[in-house]
């Protein structure tokens, strides 16, 4: 959705991604000078073209993770999705709705790129204070197709990224297509919204820096509702740089709620009073974190505890195909970085070997967990029809027998 495309368009170019729209600090696990030379050179070939999936990167600008696993990441604002499908108005559950998609802006730190998901790779998260359970399938190689379900007592939340990018020589702008969709339980509401176009700017002169613009419409499709949010697109020496606006319109098109912010530090509410004018007090719908981040790879701490950690008991109830169990990843998070080199090899031969040999037998690659269906208002869905869960439960009874 969302932060997923802020580590691809970092990693893509080996850049330090620093979302404060100013040149890094310490630089804790920056890429080297002259490996981004190097790099540079590579991507010289392709300006002007979708490079998303045209060219194989070098392992060292990965960092261990998945594109799978990034794309869990905004579960960490799990605390405001529950809180918009508790509230009563259709307006406050939209108004925490534009906070938690400003709060996936506010928290990419990091400086590589995530592993590509392979054909068929699965990753899982059930959190481990049993608010929600998240699963996620790549469901296309070309193009790069990631969704997932996240469910939970309050919302089921539906996902999809399908990657667009371009290379502009000393820019490259990343668009995400795909709808993604939002059930309110307590009301039986259905929300979707879209996606925002992220820019990394200065990739061969200059300091680097990230701009995230665009309009964000998350519409309430039940009652006709929906918010607006204006992602400001950084002007002449930052002008106007993280500023985000936004109206809370009900059906008939009248404003019921303003709002105002950065997306990098918090996001304000003010009730529009009958006059049309905003209330002199607001609510503070979220504030950015302000915890340290210490650790080699620039993981937040909740990444750490739910998305990279693996041991050994979790080992034995993971299916084949999740992403913490890839050779690359597992290699390069312990520092060897010539094992992982391999190992990303390895997969993407075997990946390229199995579609040789489904063209060569005439078949079309099945999806396990999630089909593809057509829907007569959205023209086409990812519903979850797997038996994931069931098996999972299956693995975890024999790992507990044993």
């Amino acid at each position: 959705m969302f932060s997923g495309a802020l580590n691809y368009m970092k990693g893509l170019v080996g850049t330090n991604e620093n979302l404060q729209v100013e040149e890094s600090g310490d630089n804790k696990g920056d890429i080297e000078p002259e490996q981004r030379k190097g790099l540079l050179k590579q991507l010289s070939s392709y300006v002007g073209k979708d490079i998303t999936s045209l060219i194989s990167l070098p392992v060292w600008i990965f960092e261990p993770v998945s594109f799978l696993q990034v794309m869990s990441e905004p579960l960490q604002y799990n605390a405001l999705l529950s809180k918009a499908s508790k509230q009563d108005s259709e307006f406050l559950c939209l108004a925490y709705l534009a906070a938690f998609n400003c709060a996936l802006y506010s928290t990419a730190v990091r400086t590589r790129k995530p592993f590509n998901p392979i054909l068929g790779e699965t990753f899982e998260i059930v959190d481990k204070k049993g608010e929600f359970r998240f699963l996620a399938e790549q469901v296309s190689h070309h193009p790069p197709i990631g969704v997932s379900e996240t469910i939970s007592e309050d919302y089921t939340l539906q996902l999809e990224t399908l990657l667009k990018s371009k290379f502009y020589g000393n820019s490259s702008e990343v668009e995400i297509d795909g709808t993604n969709h939002f059930f309110n339980k307590k009301t039986n509401h259905h929300y979707t919204w879209n996606h925002l176009v992220t820019c990394c700017h200065n990739i061969i002169i200059g300091s680097l820096w990230l701009d995230h613009y665009g309009d964000l419409v998350i519409e309430n499709h039940t009652t006709g509702s929906k918010a607006v949010l204006k992602f400001a697109k950084s002007g002449w020496l930052g002008a106007g740089r993280y500023g985000v606006t936004g109206e809370i319109v009900d059906c008939e098109g009248d404003v019921r709620y303003r709002i105002t912010g950065k997306w990098n530090e918090s996001i304000q509410l003010f009730q529009v009073m009958d006059n049309g004018s905003s209330s002199t007090t607001s609510t503070c719908l979220w504030e950015a974190s302000k915890e340290p981040i210490n650790n080699k790879f620039l993981f937040p701490r909740w990444v750490e505890e739910n998305v990279i950690d693996l041991n050994d008991e979790y080992k034995k109830i993971l299916p084949v195909t999740d992403s913490r169990l890839r050779a690359d990843r597992i290699a390069l998070e312990e520092g060897n970085l010539d094992v992982a080199a391999k190992e990303k090899h390895n997969l993407e031969e075997k990946q390229r070997e199995d579609k040789r040999q489904r063209v060569a037998e005439n078949k079309e690659w099945e999806t396990a967990q999630f089909k593809k269906v057509d829907d007569a208002k959205f023209g086409y869905r990812w519903n979850y029809c797997g038996n994931y869960w069931e098996e999972r439960e299956e693995r975890v009874k024999a790992a507990a027998s044993n």
